[in-house]
């Protein structure tokens, strides 16, 4: 039953127009969304029987992609090691829904995969090892399209793709999953795009891209969300759609990748958790950024162009970004971007592949040099996810 409701959601995506593609995957994915709900509630073997597992928090340099195009839906595991990439043990693993959203505790030992119909918790083990984890590992939600784990590492939060809402859960101690009361709906025919944690003090707020819907501003204290009074921010052109966004390690600004527009807006996060944008912003890259990083020195930003398949690279001093040389080409279609554990690499999922994974050197003026690459499986492997443990 499972693989067939999954099989005709990689159907609809294959038919649905390339622009656009994280709306795309969520909105597309109704019908597998559904039916998944529909099918948890009849079909008590929807799911698989978790294997007891426990993550080590060993604290490896791994590197997870979720495939959305494979026969059988997987992630893809790596060790980044000894100047090399190499392959997880077991990897690529078959997990029970389509992988659109991947997060990493931040003690490494735990990777949360989310897609249609709800989450599922897999302990990382020795060499980035997957096992899925406990008893109660499967949290049921409609379409997380985004996962984030706060900075305490007490909740885990999933942002819809068929709706601008975000769940709130708790993460026990074996890596199961309690939902609390903190659900919010920011905008009911808005996907949630992009989810990002910013911590001033002893405050923490949220933000999400929707799409034309802009940015939302939240405050989360105790697994509680609560939006800003006025804490909406439109798209710089009607037309335009806010997508990946980042925030720079010392918590004071956002920048969000937004399409149309053509480049990356910068906004000053204020101790109240409100955003003022920048006058330069904002700062052109491309015809369609997609995913934005910030280094964990929070010198260098980097901004992934889905449509021109390259990365611009910027240096950042008291929130003004200069740009680093040309963008770099990369495989097709990149969409999304992480750091690695050692913060010596950026890697990049290109759900076009050519290749799939890329793994490019941070230099000293922070300009990206390729390192290597890797397949996720047998194409088309549509690899469209990324998380790295910390």
């Amino acid at each position: 039953m499972s693989r067939m409701v999954m099989r005709n959601g990689m159907r609809l995506r294959e038919l649905a127009s390339s622009m656009g593609w994280r709306r795309r995957v969520g909105r597309v994915l109704m019908v597998s969304g559904l039916a998944g709900v529909l099918a948890l509630s009849g079909c008590g073997k929807f799911f698989p029987k978790l294997t007891t597992g426990g993550g080590t928090g060993s604290g490896g340099d791994y590197l997870y992609a979720g495939n959305l195009g494979t026969s059988e839906p997987t992630v893809a595991g790596f060790s980044i090691a000894s100047s090399a990439l190499t392959v997880a043990s077991n990897s690529p693993y078959t997990v029970s829904l389509t992988p659109t959203s991947l997060a990493v505790t931040p003690d490494d030992n735990y990777l949360f995969v989310g897609g249609p119909g709800g989450i599922y918790t897999y302990a990382i083990g020795s060499g980035g090892d997957l096992t899925e984890a406990g008893n109660d590992t499967f949290a049921q939600v409609p379409d997380p399209a985004v996962l984030r784990v706060d900075p305490t590492g007490n909740y885990l939060l999933g942002g819809d793709a068929l709706s601008g809402t975000v769940y709130v859960f708790q993460i026990g101690s074996d890596g199961a999953l309690s939902q609390v009361g903190s659900t919010l709906t920011l905008n009911a025919n808005e996907p949630v795009t992009d989810m990002e944690f910013a911590s001033n003090g002893s405050n923490t707020y949220l933000y999400a891209s929707l799409g034309t819907a802009g940015i939302y501003a939240m405050s989360f204290s105790g697994g509680t969300l609560s939006e800003l009074n006025d804490g909406n921010y439109a798209p710089k052109k009607s037309d335009a759609a806010d997508e990946g966004m980042a925030v720079a390690p010392d918590g004071d600004t956002l920048f969000a990748a937004e399409t149309v527009t053509g480049g990356v807006r910068v906004f000053t996060i204020n101790s109240n958790g409100s955003l003022t944008e920048s006058t330069s912003s904002p700062v052109t890259t491309g015809t369609a950024p997609w995913a934005v990083l910030v280094d964990a020195t929070g010198s260098y930003v980097y901004v992934a162009d889905r449509t021109k398949a390259q990365i611009s690279a910027f240096s950042l001093a008291s929130g003004k970004l200069t740009a680093i040389g040309s963008p770099i080409a990369t495989g097709d279609l990149p969409v999304q971007m992480v750091e690695d554990n050692s913060k010596t690499y950026v890697a990049v999922v290109c759900t076009g592949g050519n290749p799939d994974v890329e793994l490019y050197t941070i230099g000293t003026t922070g300009a990206l040099t390729k390192f290597t690459t890797a397949t996720t499986g047998t194409d088309p492997t549509e690899a469209s996810s990324l998380a790295a443990t910390h």
